[in-house]
């Protein structure tokens, strides 16, 4: 912002032609507006343009760029970094932009750019037609597709950002212009994986793929059988067919009505697996997780797609603290699985959870339009998911995942991928790798020469 004088002058054209809502820090709704899901973010933007469709955006993005004003932009706002707003910005809120399309002829969903995954996943529904999506159902398609996108479908059909087809975005000028293989490739190139976008993406066209129902759920067992299921499903993911994925959950044991109550909170280690092909050849395949050791629950069976994707929700709930990082590994040997169990069993924090999934499949194969994602050659990453609902307790939680990133980096890759990276990370354009990081910051200087999207981070 150059001045007070332009920074009026911008809100009172932005009052005065929005057909959405501007909200100010003066206005009674501008507190709630601003929260993100992570409570730990507290960051106060100009003003919250709440645009009721894409030629709202075009406008707000033209006004904000006109007065030199940085800009932010917040779908679902699950980002743990919080990077859908910053002090003193522009925050374009897409909220408003929530309606998907489905072609099941072609087997294309046409998706606005406020939508969540549940938006999509409910459409895709009643069709039978799905692409690989979030694992809790309030993440904002925008943001999840934008840092690469995993999900259960991913080693089957690929990331997110692999049956991407095409993009509409809103540049910082106000045009709008349309990203795709054959359209503004560069920039396309960046949408898929690059940690952000030099504009706005007011919609998303995907691939969708046929499917009704997965078998899926999870197998729990305690905290002292950590270590030998991590190195069964190590080996086992070695070996996995595509339509297998498979994530390994150190934490206290939720109050499942499944799970004898003894056990609720205590550490456990929770298998959760989802097959995407024939369910009876299903049955066969995933047996080996499944049997052998102190099984407290076993609760896997045939189940809508949309159904299993909506039942991690109840371990996500927005308001809480939360602090992550992420490592990608070529390889779980036994020192990580050791690290990761010890942690568990010291930790102080009933919320914290660790997350081990596996890559390869149809992730480690490079797709026909080049990306910007890096981590192909990964073949698992972890999460490091530091919780707690009360606001002086994150210091301590925050220093501990912090700890255990660091004892876990000699077993690390160094690229990351960037939809779970935290503040302190920085940009995750830094983390692509070397080619990748080049490539990405040429094209963001070449759409967004004033760096109106890409203004640094502030904790």
């Amino acid at each position: 912002m150059t001045s007070p004088t332009d920074k009026t002058r911008m809100l009172d054209e932005l009052r005065q032609r929005l057909s959405g809502t501007l909200l100010q820090p003066k206005d009674k709704t501008y507190p709630r507006a601003r929260r993100l899901w992570n409570a730990a973010i507290d960051r106060h933007p100009v003003a919250i343009a709440v645009c009721a469709d894409a030629e709202d955006v075009g406008l707000a993005v033209r006004i904000a760029s006109e007065h030199g004003t940085s800009l932010t932009v917040r779908g679902g706002g699950h980002n743990v970094a919080g990077r859908s707003i910053s002090d003193d910005s522009l925050l374009i809120d897409l909220s408003r932009l929530r309606h998907v399309e489905i072609n099941a002829e072609n087997r294309v969903a046409s998706v606005h750019g406020g939508a969540l995954w549940h938006d999509l996943d409910l459409a895709g529904a009643a069709h039978h037609l799905f692409t690989t999506g979030g694992l809790v159902s309030s993440t904002g398609v925008g943001g999840f597709t934008l840092g690469g996108g995993t999900g259960w479908l991913m080693r089957q059909h690929g990331l997110a950002i692999d049956n991407l087809i095409g993009a509409e975005v809103v540049l910082p000028d106000g045009r709008y212009v349309r990203a795709s293989a054959a359209d503004n490739s560069e920039l396309f190139y960046a949408l898929r994986g690059g940690g952000g976008s030099p504009g706005v993406v007011t919609r998303f066209d995907f691939k969708l793929h046929p499917l009704q129902r997965v078998l899926a759920g999870i197998v729990i067992r305690p905290l002292a059988e950590a270590s030998a299921a991590l190195r069964v499903f190590r080996d086992f993911a070695a070996q996995a067919p595509d339509e297998y994925c498979g994530l390994m959950v150190l934490a206290c044991a939720p109050p499942l009505p499944f799970l004898d109550a003894t056990w609720h909170g205590r550490p456990v280690c929770i298998c959760a697996m989802c097959w995407c092909g024939e369910l009876a050849g299903g049955e066969r395949v995933l047996e080996p997780l499944r049997r052998g050791g102190n099984v407290l629950a076993d609760h896997v069976g045939p189940v809508p797609y949309v159904q299993w994707q909506h039942a991690q929700d109840g371990r996500a709930p927005p308001g809480r603290q939360q602090y992550w990082k992420t490592s990608c590994l070529a390889d779980l040997r036994d020192p990580a699985i050791e690290l990761l169990v010890e942690f568990t069993a010291k930790s102080g924090s009933p919320f914290s959870e660790l997350h081990v999934q596996h890559l390869g499949g149809a992730v480690a194969r490079e797709p026909e339009t080049p990306a910007a994602f890096s981590a192909r050659d990964a073949a698992y990453f972890v999460n490091l998911i530091g919780v707690t609902p009360w606001a002086e307790e994150l210091p301590t939680v925050r220093e501990d995942i912090r700890a255990l990133h660091s004892r876990l980096r000699p077993h690390a890759l160094s690229t990351v991928l960037p939809n779970f990276t935290n503040r302190d990370d920085g940009d995750p354009a830094t983390q692509l790798g070397r080619d990748q990081e080049r490539r990405v910051v040429a094209i963001r200087r070449r759409y967004d020469p004033q760096g109106l999207f890409s203004p640094p981070l502030k904790s």
